[in-house]
């Protein structure tokens, strides 16, 4: 039986129109659709409120009547300055946030959350004109991304300004839905979403673009972190084209140009030991292609996986990566991916991660 996620899109004065109307739309379209998302609005009062381009409208619920929330929207808009001072606001906000299992902020709804002692230690962004006033308000151990359209820490998202809100919206019912419904919403919007990402089983024609992908991304990695994950001479043209040949292997293209490819194994015995079992699929040799930065590509290829995991009739999504590679090892945590222990080899360690697929 398919759950019915509660979303509640938060309203004050001054708040920015297509801050809200834009991510209500994408759930509620997407809700449409599949019945997998509820869509509300709540704000202090149940009284008319006027948004910064003059639009007059009443919330649904109130913070006293509203019902449980699964998924928070925080938009943005000139009134976030002032509510950032409104206690009874900051207080719910908090409260609800602790209590979703995802939080999204579009523009300066962000301020709300770092108000709200809500992004602690993460990566962070917001409309571009409020970089200094968000980065004003962190603690030294959050970052602020300049330039993105949106970033995800598992369980906080945050997009850009206005716009944005769109693709982070979308991103957000791909990764709990699913890509297709993602695509189908945006399409019914006739929104174009970051171009259209086609995943599908890698072809022997494919042999040579995915070993540029693999080649390029073990050169990044030992370029950017300082050591080598993947020697770069492994991925000869002969182990690709067995990769291809025997594995579940996938390649993904934008307009027609490979941005990334993966596996997918059923059995992991060596590198999950008695941690191992048969209800998972795992992930592995996930590369994405370093000209397109900023559009979530991997985190789209992980739900897309895991989506293909889930018709398989499995429950959980995993993967390993390089110990010592402590950006990746961030990345997968910010996924949702929960660390479960530590493979030993000899020269190397990999830490292992899981997802429950919902």
């Amino acid at each position: 039986m398919k759950r019915t996620r509660h979303v509640g899109v938060v309203l004050y004065d001054k708040v920015d129109t297509l801050d809200f109307t834009g991510p209500h739309d994408v759930f509620g379209v997407a809700g449409y659709l599949d019945s997998h998302f509820q869509v509300f609005t709540v704000a202090e009062k149940e009284t008319p409120l006027t948004t910064v381009s003059g639009i007059t409208i009443t919330p649904q619920f109130s913070f006293e009547t509203c019902p449980a929330i699964d998924i928070l929207i925080v938009p943005g808009g000139w009134g976030a300055r002032t509510e950032i001072n409104n206690v009874r606001m900051i207080n719910w906000l908090r409260e609800a946030a602790n209590n979703a299992e995802i939080v999204l902020s579009i523009c300066t709804g962000a301020l709300l959350l770092a108000k709200a002692d809500l992004l602690e230690g993460l990566r962070v962004t917001t409309n571009r004109m409020a970089y200094d006033l968000l980065q004003g308000m962190l603690s030294p151990g959050s970052t602020v991304v300049k330039n993105v359209r949106y970033v995800d820490n598992g369980r906080i998202v945050m997009s850009g300004g206005v716009t944005a809100g769109f693709d982070a919206a979308l991103h957000v019912v791909a990764r709990l839905s699913g890509e297709a419904l993602a695509m189908e919403t945006a399409a019914r919007l006739e929104y174009r979403w970051q171009g259209k990402l086609d995943i599908r089983r890698a072809k022997l024609a494919d042999t040579e673009s995915v070993r540029e992908l693999l080649v390029h991304a073990a050169r990044w990695i030992e370029r950017t972190q300082g050591f080598i994950q993947w020697r770069e001479e492994r991925f000869s043209q002969a182990y690709v084209f067995d990769l291809i040949q025997q594995d579940e292997f996938f390649v993904a293209h934008m307009d027609g140009v490979p941005v990334g490819c993966f596996s997918i194994q059923w059995r992991d015995e060596e590198i999950w030991g008695e941690q191992h079992h048969e209800n998972a699929g795992y992930v592995h040799r996930l590369a994405v292609s370093r000209d397109y930065p900023g559009m979530g590509i991997g985190t789209r290829l992980l739900n897309w996986a895991e989506s293909y995991i889930k018709e398989q009739g499995k429950s959980w999504i995993r993967l390993d990566c390089m110990a010592d590679n402590a950006a990746l090892n961030r990345y997968y945590t910010r996924e949702g991916f929960a660390f479960c222990g530590r493979y030993k080899a000899q020269g190397w360690a990999a830490h292992l991660y899981e997802r429950q697929i919902l």
